[in-house]
């Protein structure tokens, strides 16, 4: 049987086009009214994208260096981003942003670090 870690960021980018589909009403009916304010989808934006780039951590293997999964995640999340981005002005009610392709970046940059900062933390305790 296959690891989770391997099909877990496919399954999270499916999951995130699909949201990416979702006509602008809808998402506002769906969403609290705390995260309709201007900004909050920025911070919606990066931390989605934070996720998702966690998610390739395990893609190559359980135990794979940084060095082998990185660079790919970062190629796939980079041109979702510009998709995810770039579709929005075919779905009623959204619209393309800078500035969410801005947090699309700063989420995917900070997941990376993080996923750096568990690797080290994890050789660091194996010597």
């Amino acid at each position: 049987m296959a690891s989770v870690g391997r099909w877990l960021p496919w399954v999270a980018l499916v999951l995130a086009a699909a949201v990416a589909l979702v006509p602008g009403d809808r998402l506002a009916q769906w969403l609290p009214e705390s995260l309709s304010k201007p900004g909050r989808d920025q911070v919606l934006h990066a931390a989605g994208f934070f996720f998702l780039t966690v998610c390739f951590r395990g893609w190559q293997g359980p135990v794979a260096a940084p060095s082998r999964w990185i660079p790919g995640a970062l190629v796939i999340l980079i041109l979702f981003a510009l998709i995810h981005e770039g579709i929005q002005v075919l779905i009623p009610g959204r619209t393309i942003s800078s500035a969410d392709l801005f947090a699309d970046g700063i989420g995917i940059i900070v997941g990376v670090a993080f996923c750096l900062l568990l690797s080290q933390s994890k050789k660091s305790k194996s010597y």
